[in-house]
């Protein structure tokens, strides 16, 4: 962890995310890719916006088009839209899909956690994660919605006292304020730095307060665990349906696109993980 608590009170320069107005979700014929759905559909209903299927015919890599008609079909409501492209790269037209509409959200699943490093490598998950303008949400290879709640209520925002958190916290705003989320903001304290609870103490304090002030329901704790990815998880465990705002670096290769702790959160967790972008992307 950093040895500096977070700035407080920046205010952005960059321009603002716009608020959710689209859930697109990438198939690939695989029942993986379709653990996507079941997240996005929740949002979807919440704010009664569009839920897109959306998938690319190729022959030659795979065939991608394959039943999407039939699982569009499958799903019990009314905004659902399918859009199927003739050919080309699913990680272009990804991006290019996303932005034509400002608000929307692209929702991936990622699949087996044995092959998670090399399969963000070179693929269209990695390309939506270092050119989406806007935050991507996430399911890992463990995700288990069976005991989530019937809609999102509460969301982990760990702060590590870096410049990413800033996205982070941007990121969480916007997603509460709009599905009405509880905010949990945490510090995973280090067991060797027993100081660390008393330096973030005072800027944990504050930020709850300013979201409170904004009229968005925020707590905050500390929890001590010498892994800061377990220390997440252990929190979602305790939370089911519990949606963890982290942050991407868009840059490197393999895990270092995601950062090391985000990975890990990602290839393990139970629960979705929302994807925040860095400041010059939004």
């Amino acid at each position: 962890m950093a040895d500096a608590p977070p700035a407080l009170s920046r205010r952005r320069k960059d321009k603002t995310q716009p608020p959710i107005e689209r859930l697109i979700v990438p198939l690939d014929g695989t029942h993986e890719a379709e653990t996507a759905i079941t997240p996005a559909l929740k949002i979807a209903r919440q704010l009664q916006i569009p839920l897109e299927l959306f998938t690319v015919h190729d022959p030659v890599r795979g065939r991608w088009a394959t039943g999407i008609d039939s699982v569009a079909d499958e799903i019990a409501y009314a905004h659902v839209e399918v859009v199927c492209v003739s050919a080309g790269w699913a990680g272009d037209h990804l991006i290019h899909s996303a932005q034509e509409t400002p608000g929307a959200v692209i929702c991936l699943a990622t699949h087996n956690r044995d092959r998670f490093s090399r399969m963000i490598t070179g693929s269209v998950t990695e390309h939506v994660i270092r050119h989406s303008a806007r935050p991507v949400l996430m399911v890992g290879p463990e995700y288990e919605p069976a005991f989530e709640p019937h809609q999102y209520r509460d969301c982990i925002v760990c702060l590590d006292g870096s410049g990413r958190d800033e996205a982070a916290l941007h990121t969480a705003r916007v997603w509460a304020q709009q599905l009405d989320l509880t905010l949990h903001l945490v510090h995973i304290d280090s067991p060797s730095k027993p100081e660390e609870p008393r330096i973030y103490e005072e800027t944990l304090a504050s930020l709850a307060s300013d979201f409170t002030q904004a009229g968005i329901r925020a707590d905050y704790s500390h929890l001590t665990d010498s892994d800061i990815a377990e220390g997440i998880m252990s929190f979602q465990t305790d939370t089911p349906g519990t949606l963890a705002v982290l942050t991407s670096r868009n840059r490197g290769v393999t895990r270092w696109v995601l950062g090391s702790v985000t990975a890990t959160v990602l290839a393990h967790t139970t629960s979705p993980v929302l994807l925040a972008k860095p400041a010059q992307h939004l």
